[in-house]
């Protein structure tokens, strides 16, 4: 933890001495205001202009880092805050008051951008959510001691403003003296509200009544205590409560999240929270000031949690690849309802008297929990198992677009060696003379080799086929590597690999060939197809092991993958195309075909199996090259405006299709027996006339269902092509 933290050190640093800034600020302000006898709404609405400051920080931060840098905006954003709050100090006006508070928040978005894009070129995917953990510790540290600092001076004098510039100042300096320059910045994509609303609707309504509640509590608590003769260190520890429960209440709700419905876990906090919301007033009038504390700790920890189980609720139902714009909505749905929050409670307080600050945080709760128990009526729970991991996340500000464990990681790419340099400098002019140095580098230096391999497909005169083989034979173990390394930085090329690999490394081309395949996925299928081609006539073993380790590696690849990614990556369709594809090769083992892929990748058995039966059915007699042609251009489920004409079926045709599908069954009961009823469901559909031997088949296997016999026995037996019209128009064929 320590290696992981050390290079972190001056970051970290900076962002604690700003955050304590703006921790005393936060507080300063809400009392000077009471102490200048302002209207509570007015309080209200300067207090909001703060998350109307980070909204905007939000949308402009990522273009602003990538317009100055990450060292110039944070230093010029720190520099702008400590302006900001020394100009609060000059003249007490509401209407300045609030646009600084607005001109904060703005800073506070932008520097916070600033440092998770930093942490992120440091951190690994098996240290992110390690430096994740320290940077949420170290912002809610600096807001706890924030809490204490207005204990310096008093709140009526101008000595607070400026010790919280100093500290907004003082925070340039580790930062701005540190030797590391700031990563490069990736582009995001967004989401909209509207779109994260349609897919979870939960994770939306709590995130933006999680914005309300939070900073309508945190920001109106200083006004609510002084109404009842808290102040000074008594504020302090108060306040200092509210901030400590927001971070000790993560780790208790964090596992309860993780180990039952969320939903529940949401409900049931929300029935504690509005009871505390009641008693809270009502404890105010005992002696002593531990018990509303621990009320209002208990209250705001909650309001904490909803923040990051609003983010796990959404992840649970988006792909790893839509996270980071999910996140980036979610955070714009938490600042409008910060927007909303305090004056909101503001209004309340004025209206109804102080005490009505829990009051109306009581009724968002109840209104929150008649949702929540909305939409476990509407909706089924996912599975414990299949949820995402709570993460802990602090004030919406804080939330990391960068290095949350659970996005999708993307290695950085590392910029050339001077090695490496050179040799593609050599390679402009002397091909042959950068692959003998290429040679030299892989056996000296094997972990560049990749990337000067992958630096070298961009020089035309390379050829990739003698590149590969060059460093290879110099590097044998290096042959999975490279080949992946290539067809990642020059996938129209792979098609002279991939031959060449057929003809010059057969021994191992079904593993190689499904490395170049995973490198490059959304070629992967004519990475395969190529291959197969190439082997088909000579040897057609080596076809069915390459389609056999390709299929395995799918397999594998479907089972690591979170529920939702695994439906929307549609094994079944992958799986059928893959068949389609290769029966379009060899038609003839179209049977063995099937077999291989459905026994490799169980969860497409009966969509492997009904791609073998449209094949079958469509095509009975068709010369190689005509089914290859048409198989291979249709995806099983597709319909044509005009179907194809065909000749009539003969009985040598049917008995032909239905030979083939008993011994398909026979074969599928023997070695796929819990498959067996689901492909047999889907041959009754296509083949109902076969239904009775296929249950004499499954009876004998002992894989019989009863409601599929059921089903069976009620349906029609058509024609075997009954759904396949003739050249004459007439399915019976009788002309």
């Amino acid at each position: 933890m320590i290696v992981t933290l050390l290079p972190l050190f001056s970051l970290l640093l900076s962002c604690f001495i700003m955050m304590m800034g703006f921790g005393l600020v936060g507080l300063l302000l809400p009392v000077r205001m009471g102490i200048e006898s302002m209207n509570t709404d007015t309080i209200g609405m300067v207090l909001s202009m703060y998350a109307v400051g980070m909204l905007l920080g939000g949308l402009y931060a990522r273009l602003l880092i990538i317009r100055a840098g990450h060292i110039h905006l944070f230093a010029a954003v720190a520099a702008l805050a400590a302006i900001s709050v020394l100009a609060c100090s000059l003249y007490t006006n509401a209407w300045l008051w609030g646009l600084m508070r607005m001109l904060m928040g703005f800073c506070m978005a932008c520097a916070l951008a600033a440092i998770d894009s930093w942490l992120s070129e440091t951190a690994t995917q098996e240290t992110r959510g390690r430096i994740l953990a320290a940077n949420q510790i170290v912002i809610m540290g600096a807001f706890f001691v924030g809490q204490f600092l207005i204990n310096l001076s008093s709140p009526a004098n101008q000595t607070l403003f400026i010790i919280a510039g100093m500290l907004l100042a003082l925070a340039l300096i580790p930062i701005v003296m540190s030797r590391k320059s700031g990563p490069s910045v990736a582009e995001v994509r967004s989401m909209s509200m509207i779109s994260i609303f349609r897919i979870s609707p939960l994770g939306v309504v709590s995130c933006f009544f999680c914005g309300i509640l939070y900073s309508g509590m945190l920001n109106m608590l200083p006004i609510f205590a002084g109404s009842y003769g808290i102040e000074g260190f008594d504020l302090s520890l108060f306040m200092g409560a509210a901030v400590f429960g927001a971070f000790v209440l993560q780790f208790p709700v964090g596992y309860l999240s993780d180990r039952f419905d969320r939903r529940t876990v949401l409900f049931g906090l929300l029935i504690v929270t509005i009871a505390a919301s009641i008693a809270a007033p009502l404890l105010t009038h005992l002696d002593s000031r531990v018990p509303i504390m621990a009320s209002v700790a208990l209250i705001t920890g909650v309001f904490a949690c909803m923040y990051p189980m609003s983010i796990s609720e959404t992840f649970d139902k988006v792909l790893q690849s839509d996270m980071v714009a999910a996140m980036g909505g979610l955070i714009a749905t938490y600042a409008l309802g910060s927007i909303i929050g305090p004056y909101a409670s503001s209004l309340s307080m004025r209206m109804l008297g102080n005490d009505a600050l829990f009051g109306f945080l009581a009724v968002l709760e109840t209104l929150l929990l008649l949702f929540v128990i909305y939409r476990m009526r509407v909706r089924d729970a996912l599975p414990v198992e299949d949820q995402e991991k709570y993460v802990i996340h602090g004030a919406a500000g804080a939330s990391s677009l960068e290095i949350d464990p659970r996005f999708e990681y993307e290695e950085p790419e590392a910029p050339l060696s001077p090695e490496a340099e050179s040799v593609v400098q050599v390679a402009q002019d002397n091909p042959g003379t950068a692959v003998k140095m290429a040679i030299a580098l892989a056996e000296n230096s094997p972990e560049k080799a990749a990337q000067l391999a992958a630096a070298l497909t961009s020089v035309e005169q390379v050829e990739i086929p003698r590149l590969y083989a060059a460093i290879t034979d110099a590097a044998p173990d290096l042959s999975l590597y490279i080949a992946e390394a290539l067809a990642a930085a020059s996938p129209e090329k792979i098609d002279e690999l991939v031959t060449w690999l057929v003809h010059e490394r057969p021994e191992k081309l079904a593993e190689i060939v499904v490395a170049i395949a995973e490198a490059v996925p959304e070629h992967s299928l004519d990475i395969i197809g190529t291959a197969a081609e190439t082997v088909a006539e000579e040897s057609p073993e080596m076809l069915f092991d390459m389609a056999e380790t390709y299929a395995n590696h799918l397999h594998e690849h479907f089972d690591e993958m979170r529920p939702v990614d695994r439906a929307a990556a549609q094994a079944e369709h992958q799986a059928a195309d893959l068949y389609n594809r290769l029966a379009g090769i060899i038609p003839e083992r179209a049977a063995d075909l099937a077999y291989t892929l459905a026994e490799a990748m169980p969860e497409a058995a009966t969509e492997v199996a009904e791609a073998y039966v449209h094949t079958l059915i469509e095509e009975p007699e068709a010369e190689p090259e005509a089914v290859a042609s048409h198989v291979d251009s249709e995806m099983i489920g597709t319909v044509h405006d005009k179907p194809l004409a065909r000749e009539a079926a003969t009985p040598e045709d049917e008995a032909r299709v239905a030979g083939a599908l008993t011994e398909f069954i026979n074969h599928v009961s023997e070695t796929m027996p819990e498959q067996a009823v689901e492909i047999a469901a889907v041959l009754v559909d296509s083949c109902p006339e076969l239904a009775s031997d296929l249950i004499e088949r499954l009876q004998a296997a002992k894989q019989l269902d009863d409601n599929l016999a059921s089903s069976v026995d009620e349906k029609p037996a058509p024609d075997i092509f009954a759904d396949y019209p003739y050249e004459d128009g007439n399915k019976t064929g009788d002309g």
